[in-house]
């Protein structure tokens, strides 16, 4: 493990209440992946499930984490980054409470500072969510 839940918002812009990454598992040039349990007092958790805000928004935290924690190795500051689009989404699941969420971020592509990634994250081995997204880091 690289971040825990008490060091991931040293990395991410997000704070409490909406902070939806516990750790971070790995980081490197091919990608990210990182882990959130659901709890009972998460913004988007609704009648007895996580919903597709939040899963959007954990890959979305993964890609910050990933990219923040890259930069503080290299001796910088983590920096902001934007969701520039989001496409082919797909929504499989929705977890249930205490759930642990795993998600695994894939580096597809780069121009200057935009990067292509596509997320997924699983629980209990059945997917939940899947889509691509562009990053804008600043």
């Amino acid at each position: 493990m690289l971040l825990d839940k008490e060091n991931i918002t040293k990395i991410i812009p997000q704070q409490i209440p909406f902070v939806m990454i516990d750790t971070l598992l790995t980081a490197d040039e091919s990608g990210f992946k990182s882990t959130f349990k659901v709890e009972k007092n998460n913004l988007f958790f609704k009648e007895g499930k996580l919903h597709e805000p939040a899963l959007i928004e954990n890959i979305a935290q993964t890609v910050a984490a990933g990219f923040g924690f890259v930069d503080r190795q290299a001796g910088g500051e983590p920096k902001l980054g934007f969701i520039g689009g989001i496409s082919k989404l797909k929504v499989m699941n929705l977890p249930d409470l205490d759930a642990v969420i795993e998600t695994t971020v894939t580096h597809l592509h780069q121009f200057e500072n935009i990067y292509l990634v596509k997320g997924e994250n699983f629980s209990n081995g059945q997917a939940l969510v899947s889509c691509e997204m562009k990053i804008v880091v600043q």
